[in-house]
Formats: C-alpha cells, sequence, structure tokens
C-alpha cells in the first residue's frame, strides 16, 4: 500500500468535501461573513449617495462603493478557495486582510470599522497560527 503524503491526503479531502480540518472551515465562514458585511454595507453606502445637504459629491460614494463590493467579491472567492491546496488563496487572504485592517485607521472610526476590524484581525491570527494547515506541500 503507498502511503501519501499529509499535503496531497489534505489537498484530497478538501477537494472531495470530506474531513475539512474545522478551523479551515472557520476561516472560510469568517472570510465569507466579511464579505457579505462588506456587501451590505456597500449596499447601505449607495443610498446613501449625494443626500441633499451632502458636501460629498455622488461619483465618490459611488467609488466608495464599488470598491466596497470588489472587497466583498475578493473576500468571498478567498473563503471558497482557502484549503483547497492553492497557496495563493492563503497568501492573497493575508495580504487582503492586512490591507483591510490598515485601510481600517485611514478614516474616521466607527462601530462598522470597530466589527470588521474585530473579525479581521482574529481572522489573520488564525490564519498566521494555523498556516500548517494551508501550506503544507
Amino acid at each position: 500500500m503507498v502511503e501519501k503524503e499529509p499535503a496531497q491526503e489534505f489537498e484530497k479531502d478538501v477537494r472531495e468535501g470530506e474531513k475539512i480540518p474545522k478551523v479551515v472551515t472557520t476561516a472560510r465562514w469568517l472570510f465569507v461573513l466579511l464579505g457579505v458585511i462588506w456587501l451590505v454595507f456597500g449596499i447601505w453606502s449607495i443610498t446613501q449617495t449625494g443626500g441633499e445637504g451632502s458636501s460629498v459629491p455622488a461619483a465618490i460614494f459611488w467609488i466608495i462603493a464599488i470598491l466596497m463590493f470588489v472587497n466583498a467579491l475578493l473576500l468571498i472567492w478567498i473563503g471558497w478557495g482557502i484549503g483547497r491546496g492553492n497557496r495563493l488563496y492563503y497568501y492573497f487572504g493575508l495580504l487582503l486582510l492586512a490591507g483591510n485592517i490598515f485601510l481600517t485607521f485611514t478614516d474616521e472610526f466607527g462601530l462598522f470599522d470597530l466589527m470588521t476590524l474585530i473579525i479581521n484581525v482574529a481572522l489573520l491570527v488564525l490564519l498566521i497560527a494555523t498556516r500548517a494547515k494551508y501550506l503544507e506541500n
């Protein structure tokens, strides 16, 4: 009987949907949760565009909303792909989380920022602490 390397076994299990480690499932759902939060906030931002008395042009609101939707789609895409045996998802996820954490502090800081910051930091720590689940060869 030929013994498989751990990474091959992990990749096989994840692709077949069997024995996915709980930490990977948790990371996936946290990415999806963040994506949904950004989608909702993007929709809310569109409803706020160009209100009377607003000093911010409507075009700026639309640009920001589009960036929120792109961020949401990237988070959901990483949530779908992470743990599938491709390191690209892991590294891109780290990069996106680090960028989101940095950008949280570049504007006004409110309840939404605190909520996403907590999830971003928790997910970043989770990914770093369990990197072996994603980087096995």
